[in-house]
């Protein structure tokens, strides 16, 4: 039976319903057709132009991704911006765009279960953050670590080109995760009793508050923290519909470099 990109939409749905995403939020089919049949899928963290061009070498139907790519309001969609010639190529390519934001990082075996797993945590539980108390989670290291070793520990997890962090001043065993920028979510971990927090995106304030508090922050990046959802896209959509060819972005990388 022909597979539609509704068809990919609806278990999309299913995985990761709208009504977790933030009030903010743009989520769902953002460029398409609903009943175009499709046959390649290929998942991304977000959709750029060289993501739109890979798709359309691998003769993909749809692209699946995390961060929308219509986020603030468009009044055009010219080849004079980097949104409007994604946009152009997606539908002159006839590549539908799925995004899964805000849904996806509250969504039981989404982005912050996904973190977690990319840490090796255990006994993982919900943080209670956010509008819907869905966001972000906590859970066990598999031993203690102090600070600069559970830093290079997360480095090393997600591969990250840099990490910064503040020391918290004590041992680590319990870690909460956001992925993406959830310093605001700070107060939330501490009522947990997490002695590291980590998150993708951290201001210097937030860095001061943590200390103060005895709480190691550790921004490891917003790609970094937020792409192991590329590779759970790709296995939940084969699992579903295992005819499909699934593939995860091979351009796609962190715009972020260290020196």
């Amino acid at each position: 039976m022909m597979i539609t990109v509704q068809d990919i939409l609806t278990f999309l749905e299913g995985f990761a319903p709208y009504e977790l995403a933030e009030s903010w939020d743009n989520v769902g089919l953002l460029a398409g057709d609903r009943v175009q049949p499709v046959s390649s899928v290929l998942c991304a963290l977000d959709i750029t132009e060289q993501v739109v061009e890979e798709a359309a070498a691998l003769g993909a139907q749809l692209i699946v991704a995390h961060h929308p790519a219509i986020f603030t309001s468009v009044s055009r969609v010219t080849a004079d911006d980097t949104t409007g010639r994604l946009l152009r190529a997606a539908i002159r390519n006839e590549i539908a765009l799925i995004c899964m934001h805000t849904n996806a990082d509250c969504a039981q075996g989404g982005v912050n279960d996904a973190l977690a797993a990319a840490l090796f945590l255990t006994g993982v539980s919900n943080m209670e953050a956010g509008e819907n108390g869905m966001l972000g989670r906590v859970g066990t290291l598999p031993r203690e670590m102090q600070p600069e070793e559970f830093v290079r520990y997360v480095k090393d997890c997600l591969n990250a080109g840099g990490v910064r962090y503040c020391d918290g001043g004590r041992a680590i065993r319990r870690v909460a995760v956001g992925g993406g920028a959830c310093g605001k979510m700070m107060d939330q971990a501490l009522a947990k009793g997490a002695e590291a927090f980590v998150i993708g995106d951290c201001s210097y304030d937030l860095m001061q508050r943590a200390q103060a508090l005895g709480l190691t922050l550790v921004d490891a990046g917003h790609f970094p923290t937020e792409n192991p959802m590329t590779a759970v896209f790709a296995e939940q959509i084969r699992g579903a519909f295992p005819k499909l060819t699934v593939k995860t972005s091979a351009k796609h990388a962190d715009c972020i470099q260290f020196i």
